[in-house]
């Protein structure tokens, strides 16, 4: 059992730093994307089963595999969600966020009550016995209730930029706006060179705060841009 646990720990050490990285983000998910991840792991625990079943893999073989992918996913979501922390930190204070009880508590609940999944499912506080399976599966949840926690469902207007889900559009590579609908923007930005667009729905009684916001900070850039250009 020492071996998996330092293999587990290992992986896991190696995951945080993949996740504080940022090597995906949720806009690049997809439907072809989660397609083949999930393909991907039902042919992996496909074979798995089949060598365990002609006893060609030991049951303590599999478990270390097992053990190593949650051990996996809990550093990645923990390295994400203590990205995600820091850069929200940095970001600057909140100018504007539609809040709402979706926004602000919904999403919040659903976490929490995945860490406390999470922490039923270690059998720490249970009569169960405590395997390396029990404790990576029961992290993993947690670890992803973690993620969770540091995301809004609603665009976060903050001082030095604009919090995209996990995502952060600096002001500096903010483009235009204009109104899609009555009452939903549609904000242009740049991202790796290439014209991006997201939508968001701002209340009637709010659209004079956020006009008056992007407006500013588009009078910034083109103030900055005239003064590097004389």
């Amino acid at each position: 059992m020492l071996w998996i646990i330092v293999t587990a720990s290992a992986t896991m050490v190696l995951s945080s730093l993949l996740g504080y990285k940022k090597i995906l983000y949720v806009h690049q998910l997809g439907i072809r994307n989660l397609s083949i991840t999930g393909a991907i792991g039902v042919t992996i625990c496909t074979i798995m089963i089949f060598l365990s079943h002609i006893e060609l893999m030991s049951e303590d073989i599999g478990a270390a595999i097992i053990t190593n992918v949650y051990a996996s996913v809990t550093g990645f979501f923990g390295g994400a969600s203590f990205h995600q922390y820091r850069t929200k930190k940095t970001s600057g204070d909140i100018l504007y966020s539609h809040r709402s009880f979706l926004s602000d508590h919904a999403s919040v609940i659903i976490a929490l009550i995945i860490i406390l999944c999470g922490m039923y499912r270690t059998s720490i506080f249970t009569e169960l016995a405590i395997t390396p399976i029990r404790v990576s599966s029961g992290l993993s949840l947690i670890g992803f209730g973690l993620w969770g926690l540091t995301l809004r469902l609603v665009p976060e207007f903050r001082s030095n930029g604009i919090i995209l889900l996990d995502f952060k559009i600096p002001w500096t590579d903010f483009l235009n706006y204009s109104w899609f609908l009555e009452d939903v923007i549609e904000v242009e930005y740049n991202l790796n060179d290439t014209i991006k667009y997201f939508k968001t729905s701002i209340p009637l009684e709010d659209q004079r705060i956020v006009e008056d916001l992007l407006r500013a900070k588009m009078m910034e850039k083109v103030s900055e841009n005239g003064l590097k250009i004389n």
